[in-house]
């Protein structure tokens, strides 16, 4: 594996909307429903001008293979990532989580002192790419939440 995570770009867009409209990240997403390109071209714009997004292509050897994002909100980060229909089981969920682990730590995104994660009942594969990255689990009503405080300086 020859990996890197690189900033989401303008020529992302359409990328982004076929994993965003796989069956299987449809049916692990809180909003089950299919996203229509006029509303996802909406939201992309949005989300490229935000300061407070940072949205990373995970590609191997140069092959874009997953998408991993942090919606800032005050002190806590929120995580959402999705990996390629033909690109899963090979641990490129922790491997992202890993990386952005050391990004936060090395303050390349200096506002957030917590990650946190939204993993639904019976995403197994999600919740263990959290788990093996050491987030701390709490079960809620309808989700599990990831959590983990930045450690800057860490990785």
């Amino acid at each position: 594996m020859s990996l890197q995570l690189r900033r989401a770009e303008h020529a992302d867009r359409d990328l982004l909307f076929g994993w965003a409209n796989d069956d299987a990240v449809r049916a692990n997403a809180f909003h089950t429903e299919k996203i229509p390109y006029e509303k996802h071209v909406v939201w992309f714009d949005k989300m490229m001008a935000d300061a407070s997004v940072h949205q990373y292509i995970l590609c191997d050897g140069g092959t874009p293979v997953g998408q991993i994002r942090l919606n800032v909100e005050g002190s806590e980060a929120y995580v959402d990532y999705s990996i390629a229909a033909d690109q899963r089981g090979k641990g490129y969920g922790s491997a992202m989580l890993s990386m952005l682990q050391a990004m936060l730590a090395g303050g390349q995104i200096p506002h957030a002192a917590r990650i946190v994660g939204q993993v639904k009942y019976g995403n197994d594969a999600s919740a263990r790419a959290f788990e093996r990255c050491g987030f701390l689990r709490k079960d809620l009503p309808g989700y599990m939440q990831y959590e983990q405080d930045v450690v800057r300086g860490c990785y």
